[in-house]
């Protein structure tokens, strides 16, 4: 007869004691992605450091799958920001090439695309399943009404101009949207209408510094944004309006936090991967590497959770369609 372990505890009779190994693969085995903009590959990508940092999924403008026409493809050139939305079944896009994206993760088909031109650096979901977008050349913010037997002609809202805008963010509880350029935060609110979508300025805040670049939801706080600049990373109270310090550091181009057990991680730029503004690695707030690639040009990177600050629960794909 075979010998078999006993997994009861002796002092607990009947009581299973925990198998440590087993519980040391299964936790190994929990991916934790991140969702990365991969420009000197022109793609977006989902790189598991939990398990080997194998890449898990990945998209390109180009391949048949995003069923993106020919002529349409270069707007994503360096793409510049992808966000986890509709309760992580959706991925939205940006590029600096001009093009914006709303992409199934499953099956990897762009269900709806635009051109918002001007170096394209950030996207948002509004209410309404609306799309803005934030670009910087120009300096403005342009809504398109998103309708996914329409692509590249989507209607649009007027643009608000607004100078070297780079981000765009969307409180759910307040339903206001915030954006950041140079050294202001504006806050607008959103009019919910498809036919004729409006933005209309609510209030501005000053920086303490210039050159805004990354505005992006805190994991798990109802109030507050991390914003990057050219130098700093900071914490925005959206209820007090103060500006808190969180780190020194240089030419961050993402900042990304999640739960116990998740770094918050951030890219930064190093010159690696082709460009001065792109990366080869990921790194957490106290400098530690996280992720590293030497065949990649990193620019963006966020941790694949569900954002409870701008979307609600369960929120799944609606869009305005119009007779």
């Amino acid at each position: 007869m075979a010998c078999k372990r006993d997994t009861t505890d002796p002092a607990n009779a009947g009581v299973p004691v925990p198998d440590t190994k087993a519980a040391v693969e299964t936790a190994a085995a929990t991916p934790r992605e991140m969702i990365i903009c991969d420009q000197k590959n022109a793609r977006i990508i989902m790189v598991d450091v939990a398990n080997g940092n194998a890449i898990t999924w990945e998209w390109k403008a180009t391949a048949s799958y995003a069923m993106i026409r020919t002529g349409a493809q270069g707007w994503f050139s360096n793409l510049s920001d992808a966000k986890l939305v509709y309760n992580g079944a959706y991925i939205l896009a940006t590029a600096s090439g001009g093009g914006v994206a709303l992409i199934s993760v499953s099956s990897k088909k762009a269900i709806w695309y635009d051109y918002a031109g001007g170096n394209t650096h950030s996207a948002e979901l509004l209410p309404n399943g609306n799309v803005v977008t934030a670009s910087t050349t120009g300096g403005y913010l342009l809504i398109f009404t998103v309708d996914s037997y329409i692509n590249d002609e989507s209607a649009q809202g007027g643009k608000v101009l607004f100078e070297d805008v780079h981000n765009v963010v969307w409180d759910n509880t307040r339903k206001v949207l915030y954006a950041a350029g140079k050294n202001q935060l504006k806050v607008f609110t959103y009019n919910n209408s498809c036919a004729t979508p409006r933005l209309t300025l609510k209030s501005t805040y000053t920086m303490p510094q210039g050159n805004a670049h990354d505005l992006f939801p805190v994991h798990g706080s109802t109030t507050d944004l991390w914003l990057t600049n050219s130098s700093y990373i900071y914490k925005f109270n959206v209820t007090t309006g103060a500006f808190t310090l969180a780190k020194t550091l240089s030419a961050v181009k993402s900042v990304s936090s999640g739960p116990t057990g998740y770094p918050t991680i951030l890219a930064r730029a190093t010159g690696a991967g082709g460009e001065t503004w792109r990366t080869d690695q990921i790194i957490d707030i106290n400098g530690a590497l996280v992720y590293k690639n030497t065949a990649l040009g990193l620019y963006k990177a966020r941790w694949r959770l569900v954002n409870t600050f701008s979307y609600p629960a369960g929120d799944s794909f609606h869009e305005c369609t119009h007779p």
